[in-house]
């Protein structure tokens, strides 16, 4: 009797222990499309600076360049967002701290074109397919690697009992002028926002192009050029709203930045270092040097 009274306790035990395990994992995922409050609003400012230089002087090369080129500013300076549209960024089930999810661009374009009305998903030069690109009257046959490079991805990077951040990735143009066949193509747009869960709220939203030089191509009228442009963003802050947060489980904005190049670009997962390490590695290991010298970066849309 002893003994099976042990047995049952100990059973008891195992599956108290089981369920705790699984309620743990359970609350270590989280759905945040659900805690949207569809009531709410957020003012989200848009800020797009002029051209501030060019390699090859592209936007003055004739008055019809300066037009398309010299006066771009968004559409909409300010404008108002219900919380509902934010789902966007957000995955459609749940998912914990670290994954990355793709993006329906069909929700996200709504957000650019508070820049330019012309924003689109489908990149005109785009290095995964077959195609041909006409620079100065000249068409040029592309020799195509295959690797996708359009859309949006997002990684949930942080998450307390309050809040979730969420840091996303997009790649998209503006077609500034079909006739002109005019494009402005950023090297692409960084973001994050953060969710308020008890009231369904967005607490912070930011998107915007990294400032370093030439971070937009552009293109016009069979010519093309890299360009600079330091500011291009747009910004929403809930300011009832900005109490400090420690978060409970999260990975470093480094690593989900890097999860989501590696999302877009395989060969990010190759692994780099700088020259000298470089070197002392390979005679450390008896492994050769593999050296790639390019004009531009390769991990983002710009030349």
């Amino acid at each position: 009797m002893k003994r099976n009274w042990l047995i049952t306790t100990v059973l008891m035990a195992s599956i108290f222990g089981l369920c705790i395990s699984i309620l743990s994992c359970a609350t270590n995922k989280i759905n945040l499309r659900k805690t949207l409050d569809t009531k709410e609003t957020l003012q989200v400012q848009a800020y797009w600076d002029p051209i501030a230089d060019a390699s090859l002087g592209l936007p003055d090369h004739s008055p019809k360049h300066t037009a398309l080129f010299k006066n771009l500013s968004p559409v909409h300076i300010s404008q108002a967002y219900e919380v509902d549209a934010f789902k966007a960024f957000f995955p459609k089930g749940s998912v914990p701290v670290g994954h990355v999810w793709d993006l329906d661009m069909d929700e996200v374009l709504p957000f650019l074109r508070q820049f330019h009305p012309g924003a689109t998903a489908e990149m005109h030069i785009n290095p995964g397919g077959e195609g041909s690109v006409e620079i100065f009257g000249r068409s040029i046959s592309l020799v195509k690697v295959g690797l996708e490079s359009e859309g949006a991805f997002a990684c949930l990077r942080a998450l307390s009992s309050t809040y979730a951040e969420v840091v996303f990735r997009i790649h998209a143009e503006f077609q500034l002028d079909e006739e002109a066949r005019a494009y402005f193509t950023p090297a692409q747009f960084i973001g994050r926002l953060i969710l308020n869960r008890n009231h369904g709220t967005i607490r912070d939203f930011w998107l915007y192009l990294p400032p370093r030089n030439t971070n937009v191509d552009i293109n016009a009228f069979g010519g093309a050029d890299m360009v600079y442009v330091p500011r291009m963003e747009l910004i929403g802050q809930n300011i009832n709203d900005q109490s400090d947060i420690v978060w409970e489980t999260a990975i470093t904005e480094a690593a989900a930045k890097s999860a989501l190049k590696a999302s877009f670009y395989k060969s990010a997962e190759i692994e780099r270092h700088p020259v000298k390490e470089a070197v002392a590695k390979a005679q450390s290991e008896n492994r050769p040097i593999h050296v790639l010298l390019t004009w531009g970066v390769f991990d983002d849309e710009s030349c």
